[in-house]
């Protein structure tokens, strides 16, 4: 794991109080002289994972991940399986 997602980890126990064991991966972005792409799997095959990216050095690309988990709320994030019933032919 690299630094950027070390300190990612600290800020999800920091704000929503519990350790984050879902997939989660930092790469660099292609694009411009810098930038960062956050993926977070958080656990369910059914949905696809959240990422956040932005054209920021580390430094502020971090600032800018820390204000989105307080303002995403992932922590309430609830899922649920829905089911499609097609009528039967009479």
């Amino acid at each position: 794991m690299n630094n950027l997602e070390l300190a990612i980890l600290d800020l999800i126990e920091k704000y929503y109080k519990c350790k984050y064991v879902g997939g989660l991966s930092v790469t660099k972005l292609g694009t411009g002289p810098e930038g960062y792409k956050l993926v977070l799997d958080l656990g369910n095959p059914d949905i696809r994972p959240i990422m956040i990216a932005a054209d920021l050095n580390a430094e502020d690309f971090l600032k800018f991940i820390e204000k989105e988990l307080i303002s995403r709320q992932l922590i309430k994030a609830q899922f649920f399986t829905g089911y499609k019933y097609e009528p039967e032919d009479e």
